[in-house]
């Protein structure tokens, strides 16, 4: 081809030189057959002479542009990434060189040409995603420069995987650079999409630790993928369905193993004005995360992260004071603040309540909105208005003080009183029932006056000879105290033995002998029914102590007395508050 167009140049070339010669002689007027005469040997020789030293010249001065052996122009290159080294082989004139142009870029230059005409580029040439017009340049050792020889290329490069690395699969809590665990080697949760049905690749520190095929949305996952304290390089890349592999994804993650718990703050506050304010001392965590400041307004429930309600986020660890102005006056709030790590760990500050909790009552009697009437297997209704005073929600708990029927039962009488007394409210909820009241019954807290109860069991031998008659005397008596409403209740047992043998004429009897024991206990209220719970501050509510005569005749009487005592979540009553019904005293009528 070369040669070809060599021998094309020179035939050109000579038909130029004959049409200018003939020219010149035409216009300066000579006859070419007079001029000819007797000169025609030596300008024929001398002519020929200078045609070929012309021809030289010129042959010297042409450099024939690269012929491209190794790709077509038009031609697809498949990649893995944006750019793609290909090898470009060729001939060109033997001891040139080649440059190398990449849309319009130098890429490469001082590509040698062989001794047989060939060349290649050794060290490739870098093409980008998309089309790419390459151009070769043959340059001789002159400096002479072939005109380019040029084409083109499309370098096609299939979809990149997408992806994120998660704590786990539940709480979906993303990771970026750094990962702060409480574990040495902790498992994290990868989650992505590609095409539909490629096989995902995932690499970790060299090693593949799973494969898997993305779904028909092209959505894959791989969970429990283990890592190392320190950098870890994950490479995420797929092979498509048409067999064209993905460029490598990769991420650096760097694991910190965190084992330690923040150190807690102390937390203060108060009130003033329509607002509570709130301090503490900054952490001194390494891996500070943030502060969470939590608010309840029950005095039951302990403030938690993140079971209730966080009101302020601090993620500056220099932060050191909130103000709440979220309050309504007459109200105490409960707050803690706890400090998170960047592990996740956390620590919750001492619990703080502004203003201090109140615990109040009132318990005032008024009129019961049912009519009374106790003749028998009737009601009586004594209706009382218990209201929360105090700051806080509270509950308020019955406690029996006595029952004392007047005159107190002859218990070997086959007949005697009957009463049944309830704590009701008009709702419908019941607080305390006794339906079977046949005696005084008064509470070791409040047996300030004393109370004896005798007992006499008779027992006798296998053979009836021998009759043993045991007589049990308690006697109870309780005194003042002076911690927390507890009192201190002496108990005195008399037991008295006479035992009569029967096989003896007359009878023998031995006794009586008596001996007494002596012993003292700490006695609280007696709690009795059910909790009136949650009673917001400034509530009311309507409870009733009913009574009904079941078998009490004209005259019989029962006096009924509770107390109603706040209490707080641990069930620690406040003496200053308790609060009585005051004697209730109902008689028993006769119906027929």
């Amino acid at each position: 081809m070369i040669k070809k167009i060599r021998i094309i140049l020179i035939l050109l070339f000579c038909l130029a030189l004959v049409l200018s010669y003939a020219s010149g002689c035409f216009l300066d007027g000579t006859d070419l057959t007079r001029e000819s005469n007797g000169k025609q040997n030596s300008d024929t020789e001398g002519s020929d002479n200078s045609i070929d030293s012309r021809l030289n010249d010129l042959k010297n001065q042409i450099v024939s542009p690269p012929v491209v052996i190794s790709h077509e122009s038009g031609e697809i290159i498949y990649g893995s990434g944006e750019k793609e080294l290909i090898f470009i082989k060729g001939h060109a004139d033997s001891g040139n060189t080649i440059e190398v142009y990449v849309n319009g870029i130098l890429e490469q230059g001082s590509v040698v040409v062989d001794s047989s005409g060939n060349f290649e580029t050794l060290n490739g040439v870098a093409i980008n995603e998309g089309q790419n017009t390459i151009e070769l340049i043959s340059i001789s050792p002159s400096g002479k420069e072939s005109n380019p020889t040029e084409f083109n290329l499309f370098l096609s490069v299939p979809e990149k995987v997408e992806y994120k690395i998660f704590e786990n699969s539940e709480n979906l809590k993303e990771i970026s650079d750094t990962y702060y665990s409480t574990e040495i080697n902790p498992e994290v949760y990868i989650r992505g999409n590609h095409l539909p049905s490629s096989r995902v690749s995932i690499l970790v520190n060299d090693k593949i630790v799973g494969e898997v095929v993305s779904n028909d949305q092209g959505v894959f996952e791989l969970d429990e993928v283990m890592l190392k304290p320190g950098n870890n390089e994950i490479a995420v890349w797929s092979v498509t369905g048409d067999g064209f592999t993905s460029a490598p994804v990769f991420t650096n993650l760097i694991v910190t193993t965190d084992l330690g718990v923040p150190m807690p703050s102390d937390l203060t506050g108060y009130k003033q004005g329509n607002a509570n304010y709130l301090s503490w001392n900054s952490s001194i965590e390494t891996d500070f995360d943030s502060y969470k400041l939590v608010r309840v307004e029950d005095p039951c429930i302990n403030p938690e992260y993140p079971v209730n309600d966080v009101i302020a986020t601090f993620n500056n660890i220099n932060t050191k004071s909130y103000i709440d102005n979220e309050i309504v006056s007459g109200k105490s709030y409960y707050y803690t603040l706890w400090t998170l790590d960047k592990a996740g760990r956390v620590v919750s500050s001492n619990v703080v309540a502004i203003p201090k909790p109140v615990y109040s009552i009132e318990f005032i009697k008024v009129p019961s909105s049912i009519s009374n009437t106790i003749a028998r297997r009737e009601w009586f209704y004594q209706a009382y208005e218990l209201t929360n005073t105090g700051n806080v929600t509270i509950d308020v708990q019955p406690i029996m003080l006595w029952l004392k029927l007047v005159p107190d039962t002859d218990e070997e009488m086959e007949i005697s009183p009957l009463w049944e007394v309830h704590i009701w409210e008009p709702n419908g909820q019941y607080y305390y029932s006794n339906e079977g009241i046949y005696s005084t019954y008064i509470s070791d807290w409040r047996n300030f006056d004393g109370t004896t109860k005798t007992e006499t069991t008779t027992t006798f031998s296998t053979d009836g000879l021998t009759k043993t008659v045991t007589e049990t005397r308690i006697s109870k008596k309780t005194r003042e105290g002076n911690v927390n409403l507890k009192r201190i209740m002496t108990t005195t047992t008399d037991t008295t033995i006479t035992v009569t043998d029967k096989s003896t004429t007359p009878w023998t009897i031995t006794g009586p002998t008596t001996t007494t024991d002596t012993a003292t206990e700490i006695v609280e209220p007696e709690k009795i029914g059910s909790l009136i719970t949650g009673l917001k501050p400034g509530e009311k509510r309507i409870i009733e102590v009913k009574v009904q005569n079941i078998a009490a005749e004209n005259g019989e009487k029962i006096i009924v007395h509770f107390h109603f005592a706040p209490v707080d979540c641990d069930g620690r009553f406040y003496i200053d508050e308790i609060k009585s019904t005051l004697d209730i005293e109902v008689i028993g009528e006769s119906r027929n």
